[in-house]
């Protein structure tokens, strides 16, 4: 069913980021190589590593900082400190918010992780991934709100793929 933007901000779950969020996150400090935080991601299994030194907590590398700013900018693995690739500029979130909530702001800031933060202390991490396990639901009510990327190369439901007479012959 669809809802309109105005209807969905006013959905609850009862459910909130300390409901779903990973309570020890993998972290990494700012001088870890480039290199060394990408094994610890794969030691993991993780998409995304926390940067901090001690309490503060500096940044996030995520996989696609990897290629956009690692490979593409051509930084040395080796010899680059995370901190030279992270995101610094971080959106948080409190352990009270209510999952959609958290959801809805991963998709206005065009994220899918959020470190929570209590009283300015890393408390926990919560993904796009994790809210969608614990409520499935949730998908049905923002799946029209996201943006669908290359939306010009993607099939389009419920229309008929037409194609040129000189092609279908």
């Amino acid at each position: 069913m669809w809802r309109s933007p105005a209807t969905v901000r006013f959905v609850r779950t009862g459910l909130y980021v300390v409901d779903a969020m990973t309570v020890l996150p993998v972290t990494a400090t700012p001088t870890m190589s480039v290199r060394d935080v990408a094994a610890l991601m794969d030691h993991h299994k993780v998409g995304s590593v926390l940067v901090r030194e001690g309490h503060e907590l500096l940044g996030i590398v995520t996989e696609s900082d990897y290629v956009r700013r690692v490979i593409l900018e051509g930084y040395d693995p080796n010899s680059t400190p995370i901190s030279h690739v992270m995101t610094k500029d971080i959106v948080t979130v409190g352990p009270g918010m209510d999952i959609f909530d958290a959801l809805l702001l991963m998709k206005d800031s065009d994220i899918h992780h959020l470190p929570v933060v209590d009283d300015g202390r890393l408390i926990g991490f919560v993904t796009m991934k994790d809210i969608l396990k614990v409520q499935p639901d949730l998908l049905d009510n923002v799946r029209d709100l996201f943006v669908l990327r290359e939306e010009d190369r993607k099939p389009i439901r419920g229309r008929e793929a037409t194609m040129p007479v000189e092609e279908a012959e």
